[in-house]
């Protein structure tokens, strides 16, 4: 009897050691366990570390586990054993049958998986196993950890086998082993168990339930083995499921569900984990009806002990996941469960299958973080759906999908969906998608070979192959193409021409032959090879009908189409059996070009027609491919030109809706004129495509003027009139004061006066617009002012109407008024002439032009009748009044006090009192209170001086006084400025198109409130002739008439604007419609009143919304510094450890608006919306920093540091982490952004003015000071304001030091001069010139400067802001001469000296400098502004001959261009002395000649791959390989941190074994590697011949590519698996 000696095995999985992936590894501790448990636990580690399971010591891994030494010890043990030794383990199979081990690897990698394993052998049962008739089992491994459920002391999960008596047959199955207690009533649980099992052993979609057995204290429950969930398939792709799948999935438990309702079995426990996955990848309803037979003995039956006064719920008795538990089946125990149960019902596995299909939409478990009775409160109490019901919104689901969930949610039963509904509405959106299986949450597209063969493992034996058809489509899959060929002709020489037949006939699960999964990858060598056998059917059709061409179109592969065409395959068949669309439209629906030339080629007809009575042209143009519909027009296709489709549209009308000038101008290159006469002026429901192309808005009006062009030149009729307004081409470019439009039109010969069915004439629309650009033009070009339109309406009587809301109406009238022919008497249909129009408006908006030239036309207005208070003016004729001037001037304004007879008035005037007639004075517009003026640019000095302000100072109408002066408060006064009227103006602040907002404080409007809402945003309607403004309000039917002064301007949105709704909108104006604060859209359209039109992602019809209600979400990009917004109560998925005053970095943006944000204080990114986050102001290096005042404990901790430390940014990592340098400490001090406050950067002395940005009024006391005035700070005060002082004014202010900006301080010894333009100094000239030069010789503390001018005796006292240093070079500074400057002996421009000093002449400086150039004997002298700083050179430098540069100016000394020497010295005139190791004595160069080499270190940022010189790296390669692309992340001590996108964590690494590489960039043209098996995230529907462009890059260096002629979602990808495009543009 030979001994056995006892090995351990791994202490985690109790799994014995092997040479593999059980190999034994070394902690740090010195504890060991296998390398397969040691993976799986650092895979979930967020650094570099690893905690050991046993003292919790932490050990420094690297990258990876191979990093550990091997315990060699427990090796030789192993090896021992090989040699034959008998060894036993803590825990073994060995007692287990021969044919149960021949399984062993394959179940317990799955079990490692997360899988239940699952086979039947020797199989002669049905699909139901007769557990009477199977009495032997066996538990071979227990699978998962041990849990609970209800009053069972613990559940576990086996993998076991059952046998028939004398081993007939043997079944694998998964066993459900639950230990028994005393008080349990065991008899009727099986009795209701076995009730149970024979109700549900015929529905389909269901975990087949085989019986129970009772054994050794435990019940045991008998079920199918599968093979996953849906929670772990969620798992493996990332949290989340694709369309396809949540359609899949939710059809098969639909189904299950449905039938076990009809067979009376309610599941009460549907939730993700509880849907399994059988072997093809069906889901199957697992758990159902245990719920109310497996509860807690105590809820078994009415007992004694029960206290009817305490509510036992439903959850206390079973342990249900309250995350999926419905409203009902919260209730009392006795209302459930009980003998009188009513609570529970079908309705109730509604609401689970909701919360569970918000799971697989969102990723995120429904009521997430909340306890059990925080989930009791919301969804009984407070009846509420779970919060993450909303994220769903965005996910991209059909609206339908989205409500029958929202349905399923419902409070109330009744109003919950049923299973066989909810079957129907998941199939028939399953059959509108595209039939690849998708896998991945991000390409869409599943890795097919993962999916149609999961069932197929490598076959060893070759005789195999004619019978397992999944062979041939796994090596086509995998591209091989030497595979394909193989088999193909092992098949040939074994079978014969019937098994070649049956492998390519044969389909995969999705009904696909190996022929259709060649074309979709689009290889046309694997097409050649299969279609090299007679026996290949080149037009076989899959499951759906679809021959293998379809999917080579799909994949774009021209080169698949080509070998398809050279087969045979028929080009003019139509899908549907016929009766659907041809190939040809569904080539034009992927848009390849190249495709579509084959096919065309080959026959297909280019103008066929399908189902819905679209051409091929539509579909093509409809989706926006130009390339492939010039194609189509290439190549025949100009007749589909003419055809309309269902909605009275024609191809032509479709390129004009879409702007597309290419298609339309060349369609007209390539048709006959019959075809384009026949085509062109087919109307539309809207008009023809002249009409549609002239009111094409202003987001797109180049193409607009182009498309005009190009539609007139090829004989588009411009009298064509739109079917809505019946306006002309002329006349709606007029309308919308399109002066590009209205030229291109009238260039084109057509008449400026044409009429539209109104007899209206396109001068006539742009008076009554306002479109003075456009009237100017029309009036140009001969536009006819005395026509009249149908209402009798000519030029002179519509602006004259208009003026009344249009005032440059009134300057027209003037022009028009100059016409020979002015037609002013003529009366319209209503009887009224100008004279009655003008009439009806204030005299005062008259002007004296517009009465000299109505005077002139022989038009007579009344006399003005002239009230107290009135505002008048002396008319421009009056030389001498009758009174005399009596102290006014002719410019004087003043106002009517008192109207004498005679028409003698009393008007005052700042200088008094005056007799005035009444035919002296016209009327003005008054200036009134709360008014905004400023001073008249032709006044050089005020009436009553100046106070202080500047010239460009507004202020505020405060009063008018009695006297005619008016009092004016300017920002920072004291008191209102005395002002005469004649000298003010009223401030132009808004024009027509401006967008503005109602003032938010405005308690009182001067024209009425009316139904407006201070806040409101809107457009400006029209200024009219007051300066009054009409403003058009999205909710108003007519424009708001509002005072300047009461609305404030705002930034415009615009067409193509990113926006959401504010957070502070509870209710929008317009309704939610489905959409919530985190919905983002994309403004497609804004009508003339400001109503947005959104386009929001999946919603089917665009979102209308109130511009007050929306905000502009800022443009991110990766790397730009954020935080949650103070108005965000609650980010869209949580908190989490985020804080109000958590500062991160853009790390991800997703097309659906989520982002990722990278915290230094967190291992994985923060997920949010986009619409949580603002923009801020990020750290640069070099900043000064200290910690926040009100920080108590940093994010990153203290170290030695307090709230004083004050730091210098040395480093900043990717995440956003400052490294510091404090002085006195060797380490650099590590602090979280949102912890630190920037210093002002100010210091007592500095010199400073306001920020040229602040606008017209500055804050504070600038307004006073003036904008260009310089001050200096007197002190720094710790909320960021800083005391200044000024040179010219007493005592100090205090502003905000971020309304700064520094400036450089005068100091002594410059030499300065006059600032150019300046009128006169602060404290006059004092025999100073404006030439005058001169030297500082004193700066005093206020700015102060004295200056000692050339020619001036004494000191000059001068304002800095006054003067301005004179460019100037000190001794030894580099200069370069200027491009353009004559050239001296051998120095010309780009030359680099020395300077030597200044000239003079006599004791004044002459503006010139001296020059030392090398290889001159003199110097050079001239000019100062023909000189410019150049870059200093020094020792030590490595330096090399510019390519430019022919030959050297001392010769090649035996260099070249290539050689790289070292400065080892510099002489006084700049020559340089080179070492070079070749040279055999020092090389002399110019500086002008060289260029300095710097080796550049790797930094944060840079783009890198592991050298190929490094076979391993120090810390591991872990998942990483050679030709993996990451970027740095951080840098400590030497070591870099380096981010990969396929990474969770930052993988270790020296700085020398990275190489620096080109970065992908937004905007590049990719393609994926030749070469490539699979690429890391699928293929999707891209092939080795896709093209695209990059559309996002990831802080990980993760891809978003935008493949041509592809819809929706970005593909994402690893950058190792793309390479730039060299072949495009």
């Amino acid at each position: 009897m030979v001994g056995r000696v006892k090995v351990p095995c791994c202490s985690v999985c109790h799994t014995r050691y092997n040479e593999d992936e059980r190999v034994p590894l070394l902690l740090q501790c010195g504890h060991g366990f296998c390398k397969d448990c040691l993976s799986k636990m650092f895979s979930t580690s967020s650094d570099t570390t690893l905690t050991c399971p046993r003292c919790r010591h932490v050990s420094v891994v690297g990258n990876s586990v191979q990093g550990l030494r091997k315990n060699y010890a427990m090796l030789a043990l192993i090896h021992a054993a090989s040699g034959g030794a008998n060894f036993d383990c803590d825990y073994t199979d060995d007692e287990d049958d021969d044919d149960e081990e021949d399984g062993s690897d394959e179940d317990g990698a799955r079990a490692a998986r997360g899988f239940h394993a699952s086979s039947s052998i020797n199989s002669l049962c049905g699909p139901v196993i007769e557990v009477g008739a199977h009495p032997e089992m066996k538990l071979v491994r227990q699978i998962g950890e041990e849990s609970s459920s209800g009053g069972f002391g613990g559940v576990e999960m086996w993998d076991a086998t059952v046998a028939g008596g004398g081993g007939r047959c043997k079944h694998r199955v998964a066993v459900k082993k639950m230990t028994l207690t005393e008080d349990m009533d065991v008899e009727w649980m099986q009795g209701q168990l076995e009730s149970l099992r024979r109700a549900s052993m015929w529905c389909r979609n269901v975990c087949t339930f085989h019986g129970v057995v009772k054994m050794d204290g435990s019940l045991c429950l008998l079920m199918d083995r599968c093979f996953g969930s849906v929670q772990s398939e969620m798992q493996r792709n990332e949290g989340r499921l694709t369309l396809e799948q949540i359609l899949r999935y939710g059809a098969d438990v639909a189904r299950g569900v449905a039938e076990l309702h009809a067979a009376g079995v309610i599941c009460m426990n549907i939730k993700p984990s509880n849907l399994l996955l059988d072997a093809s990848g069906n889901a199957v309803v697992s758990d159902y009806g245990l719920a109310p037979i497996l509860k807690k003995p105590t809820c078994q039956k009415t007992r004694p002990e029960f206290d009817s006064s305490k509510v036992t719920l439903y959850t206390d008795c079973v342990t249900l996941s309250p995350h999926y538990t419905a409203p009902e089946a919260w209730g009392p125990v006795k209302k459930l469960f009980w003998e009188d149960a009513s609570g529970v019902s079908p309705e109730s596995d509604a609401w689970s299958f909701g919360c569970t299909l918000v799971e697989m939409c969102t990723g995120s478990t429904p009521w997430d973080g909340l306890s059990r009775e925080e989930i009791f409160q919301a969804v009984v109490k407070a009846r509420k759906v779970p919060p993450q019901y909303e994220r769903i919104v965005g996910v991209g689901i059909p609206r339908e999908l989205w409500k029958m969930i929202g349905e399923c949610l419902q409070f109330k039963p009744s109003k919950r969906p049923t299973f066989n509904a909810m079957l129907a509405t998941f199939l028939r959106h399953l059959q509108e998608i595209p039939r690849s299986p998708s896998a991945s949450p991000d390409n869409g597209i599943a890795k097919i070979c993962e999916v149609n063969i999961v069932q197929a493992p490598r076959a060893t034996n070759i005789g195999v192959f004619q019978d397992n058809p999944n062979n041939l489509h796994r090596v086509v899959l995998e591209g091989d193409f030497e595979g394909v060929r193989n088999i193909l002709a092992k098949a040939a020489a074994g079978g014969g021409g019937s098994s070649v037949r049956s492998l390519l006939e044969a389909q995969n699960a999705d009904g696909q032959s190996a022929l259709h999964l060649a074309c979709r990858r689009g290889s046309a060598e694997l097409v050649e090879a299969i279609l090299e056998y007679g026996e290949a059917n080149v037009d076989i059709v899959d499951k759906d009908g679809d021959p293998p061409l379809v999917f080579a179109l799909a994949a774009g592969s021209p080169q698949c189409v080509h070998v398809l065409i050279k087969k045979g395959a028929n080009v003019r068949s139509r899908l549907r059996e016929g009766s659907g669309p041809s190939v040809a439209h569904v080539c034009s629906y992927h848009g390849q070009p190249d495709c579509m030339r084959e096919l065309l080629v080959a026959g297909a007809d280019p103008n066929a027609v399908d189902d819905e009575g679209e051409t091929v042209l539509h579909r093509a143009v409809a989706k926006k491919y130009t390339d492939c519909a010039i194609v189509i027009l290439e190549n025949g296709g100009s007749r589909s030109m003419t055809v309309s489709n269902a909605k009275c549209l024609t191809p032509l009308h479709m390129c004009v809706a879409t702007w597309n000038v290419a298609v339309i101008k060349r369609w007209v290159e390539v048709s006959s004129p019959e075809e384009i006469s026949q085509a062109i002026n087919i109307p539309s429901p809207v008009g023809t495509a002249l009409c549609m192309a002239a009111s094409i808005r202003k987001d797109h009006e180049k193409e607009g003027r182009e498309l005009v062009q190009i539609l007139l030149a090829a004989g588009a009729d411009p009298t064509a009139q739109d079917a809505q307004h019946g306006r002309t081409a002329l006349h709606t470019a007029a309308m919308a004061n399109n002066v590009e439009l209205v030229r291109v039109i009238l260039d084109a010969g057509v008449n400026a006066n044409i009429r539209n069915v109104h007899n209206t004439i396109p001068l006539h629309m742009a008076l009554a617009r306002g479109a003075n650009s456009c009237v100017s033009l029309l009036l140009e070009s001969g536009s006819d002012c005395n026509i009249q339109d149908d209402e009798g309406d000519n030029a002179f009587h519509i602006a004259a109407d208009a003026a009344k809301m249009i005032r440059e109406n009134l300057d027209w009238l003037i022009v028009m008024l100059r016409s020979p022919d002015a037609a002013v008497d003529v009366r319209n249909h209503s009887g009224k002439t100008v004279r009655d129009f003008l009439e009806a408006l204030p005299r005062e908006w008259i002007s004296e032009d517009l009465m000299e030239a109505l005077l002139k036309r022989g038009v007579h207005l009344s006399p003005t009748i002239y009230e107290v208070g009135d505002w008048v003016k002396f008319k421009r004729g009056i030389t001498t009044p009758l009174h005399g001037w009596q102290g006014a001037k002719p410019k004087s304004v003043g106002f009517v006090q008192t109207i004498l007879e005679k028409e003698d008035m009393i008007i005052a005037f700042c200088s008094g009192e005056a007799r005035v007639l009444a035919n002296e004075v016209v009327k003005l517009i008054p200036l009134d209170r709360g008014q905004h003026v400023r001073l008249r640019a032709d006044v050089k000095e005020p009436r009553f001086g100046w106070r202080g302000q500047s010239r460009d100072s507004v202020g505020t109408v405060l009063c008018v006084d009695e006297d005619g002066i008016l009092r004016v408060g300017f920002p920072g006064a004291s008191r209102g400025w005395k002002a005469d009227p004649a000298e003010m103006e009223r401030v132009e602040e808004f024009k027509v198109g401006d967008w503005v907002r109602i003032r938010q404080n405005l308690t009182s409007a001067k024209h009425g409130f009316g139904s407006v809402v201070p806040g409101s945003m809107g457009i400006v309607y029209c200024v009219r002739p007051d300066s009054s403004l009409l403003v058009e309000l999205s909710y108003l039917p007519n424009p708001w008439h509002c005072e300047p002064e009461e609305v404030e301007p705002v930034a415009p949105f615009r067409i193509g604007d990113r926006v959401c709704v504010k957070r502070s909108v509870a209710e929008p104006r317009y309704a939610w419609g489905g959409e919530t604060h985190h919905s983002v859209g994309k403004i497609s359209e804004i009508e003339n009143d400001g109503l947005l039109i959104i386009e929001i992602p999946n919603r089917p019809i665009p979102w209308q919304a109130d511009p007050s209600d929306m905000e502009k979400i800022d443009d991110f990009k990766v790397g730009d510094w954020v935080r949650v917004k103070a108005s965000v109560s609650s980010p869209k998925y949580g908190w989490e450890d985020i804080t109000r005053n958590s500062i991160g970095v853009m790390h991800s943006l997703d097309e659906d608006g989520d982002v990722g944000i990278a915290f230094c204080f967190r291992s994985k990114p923060f997920s949010c919306s986009v619409t949580d986050v603002e923009k801020v102001t990020p750290f640069h290096v070099g900043q000064e920093i200290h910690m926040t005042p009100s920080i108590t404990q940093p994010r990153l901790g203290w170290s030695n540091e307090t709230p004083a430390t004050i730091g210098k940014v040395m480093r900043i990592d990717m995440d956003g982490t400052l490294s510091a340098q404090v002085t006195g400490r060797q380490t650099l001090w590590r602090v979280s952004p949102g912890d630190a406050e920037l210093l002002s950067g100010f210091e007592v002395g500095d010199w400073v003015r306001s920020k040229p940005s602040l606008g017209n009024r500055p804050s504070y006391d600038w307004s006073n000071v003036g904008r260009e005035s310089i001050a200096v700070v007197h002190s720094i005060q710790e909320t960021g304001y800083l005391e200044l002082a000024c040179c010219f004014r007493k005592g100090r202010w205090s502003t905000h030091y971020t309304d700064l900006e520094k400036i450089p301080a005068l100091k002594v010894g410059q030499f300065v001069h006059f600032q150019k333009g300046i009128t006169e100094p602060r404290w006059g000239w004092r025999a100073a010139k404006p030439d005058s030069r001169g030297i500082i010789t004193t700066v005093h503390a206020d700015g102060e400067v004295r200056v000692a001018f050339f020619g001036l005796p004494g000191l000059w006292r001068g304002d800095p802001a006054d003067l301005e240093v004179e460019p100037m070079f000190e001794v030894g500074e580099w200069v370069r001469l200027r491009e353009g400057v004559s050239c001296w002996k051998s120095v010309g421009p780009g030359s680099v000296g020395v300077v030597h000093g200044v000239g003079y002449e006599g004791d004044e400086w002459d503006g010139t400098t001296s020059v030392s150039f090398c290889g001159e004997q003199e110097r050079w002298a001239g000019p100062t502004s023909h000189l410019e700083k150049a870059k200093k050179l020094v020792v030590g430098q490595k330096t090399r001959v510019k390519l430019a540069v022919k030959q050297p100016r001392f010769g090649w000394s035996g260099h070249s261009h290539g050689s790289v020497g070292t400065i080892s010295a510099i002489d006084a005139d700049g020559k340089l002395r080179i070492y070079t190791p070749a040279g055999s004595k020092t090389w002399m160069l110019d500086p002008s000649e060289v260029e300095t080499i710097e080796e550049e270190e790797l930094k944060i940022g840079d783009w890198v791959r592991v050298k190929a010189s490094i076979t391993t790296p120090t810390y591991q390669w872990g998942e990483v390989n050679p030709s993996s692309t990451g970027v740095v992340h951080r840098m400590e001590d030497g070591d870099l941190c380096v981010s990969f996108c396929f990474l969770d964590r930052l993988w270790l690494c020296k700085a020398g074994e990275l190489e620096r590489i080109r970065p992908f960039r937004i905007g590049d043209r990719v393609k994926i590697k030749d070469g490539l098996v699979t690429p890391r995230w699928g293929w999707g529907m891209e092939t080795h011949a896709s093209k695209g462009h990059v559309v996002g890059v990831d802080a990980n260096g993760k891809l978003r590519i935008k493949f041509l002629w592809r819809e929706g979602r970005p593909w994402i990808g690893d950058p190792a698996d793309i390479v730039l495009d060299e072949t495009s543009g």
